[in-house]
């Protein structure tokens, strides 16, 4: 959400804009690698890493004035029940520069950098702290793409192994999804140190203001549905019908025990001839207006009839998202434990892969 505050003078009238400050990848990783190799900070190097638009979705048209990137010290407590406060920032001196740029990928698929980003910090870092942080000589508007952020080691300083958090791409069977991460380490021959791809990124606090684009405030209508059987066929049929003109999206559950897929765009008449339970769960998107609430439908199929009941349609009072470890998240990342509470009080718990 985006807010506004007026500030008047005596003579004049100004406007400020809240700065905010937007979390991501509070993941249950670790890695001494990104966004900095402490241990060979005596030399040069570099770590490139890509944020994806939908992690940074809510400073779309704003202005990044700070970016800083979380050690272990931060966590307060760990899946591990492990105290991490003493793990603080340990390489130190040197200089350090940040730099941005949006681009179409949302990972490295080889070890070739990204060129031409915008230097728009330097730091010469010091020990002891929780966070490493650049402050922005000035604001980078960001447009809403995919973000690679660098930081390069212009000078080398004091080395020493630092531990940041983050998120790891991984799937349910610990397959990499994706390396959003390339670093780059030099050793002291002058060759290459690491020179890999990563699955890593590094939790990090963009702080912004957010832009001047008007942002919708009113909601879509929701969708409704339309379920219906006919004789002679085994097989049960679904409408979702929008109540003004939009796209809907949906997605489909199958079994007290299976998985939502990813949503898809609604096209057509869906139809279900495998007997057993169903949830469909579907939202709507008007121009120049926010999503719908989302609402869900459940029934059955069964042999002999194709419907056995229907469940009911339910409307969704509120998601919430936990990864493996149970800790709470703003957003589906990664292999993500869905929550859903809906207004007639019941719950529903399912894995989705984001």
């Amino acid at each position: 959400m985006k807010k506004f505050f007026t500030l008047i003078a005596v003579a004049a009238m100004a406007f400020a804009a809240q700065a905010n400050v937007l979390s991501v990848c509070q993941g249950e990783y670790q890695s001494s690698y990104a966004p900095v190799y402490g241990l060979w900070y005596d030399t040069p190097g570099v770590t490139q890493m890509i944020y994806s638009a939908d992690m940074l979705a809510e400073m779309a048209d704003g202005d990044i004035t700070e970016v800083s990137f979380l050690t272990l010290g931060n966590v307060d407590g760990t899946p591990y029940g492990q105290d991490f406060s003493s793990y603080t920032l340990n390489f130190s001196g040197g200089l350090l520069s940040l730099a941005l740029k949006e681009v179409d990928q949302v990972g490295f698929t080889e070890t070739v950098f990204v060129t031409d980003a915008t230097v728009v910090s330097t730091l010469v870092p010091e020990a002891g702290g929780y966070f490493l942080t650049f402050a922005l000589d000035e604001p980078f508007h960001y447009n809403g793409g995919n973000l690679m952020v660098e930081v390069k080691v212009q000078e080398p300083g004091n080395y020493a192994s630092t531990y940041f958090w983050g998120t790891a791409m991984y799937d349910e069977n610990d397959q990499v999804i994706y390396t959003p991460t390339y670093m780059y380490n030099e050793n002291y021959s002058g060759e290459a140190n690491v020179n890999q791809l990563s699955a890593f990124l590094p939790a990090a606090d963009f702080t912004y203001t957010p832009g001047t684009t008007p942002q919708p405030t009113e909601k879509t209508g929701a969708p409704v549905f339309n379920g219906y059987t006919t004789d002679g066929i085994h097989a049960y049929f679904i409408e979702i019908l929008e109540s003004e003109p939009s796209t809907i999206y949906y997605r489909v559950q199958y079994g007290q025990d299976g998985e939502f897929t990813e949503w898809a765009e609604y096209e057509d008449i869906l139809s279900f001839t495998q007997d057993g339970w169903y949830r469909i769960e579907a939202y709507a998107v008007a121009d120049g207006k926010l999503p719908s609430d989302p609402i869900a439908y459940e029934f059955i199929v069964n042999p002999a009839t194709g419907l056995s009941e229907m469940v009911g349609s339910k409307t969704v009072a509120n998601t919430r998202y936990f990864n493996v470890a149970g800790q709470e998240m703003q957003e589906a990342n990664g292999l993500t434990i869905v929550v859903t509470t809906y207004t007639d009080g019941t719950t529903s718990t399912v894995k989705v892969m984001k």
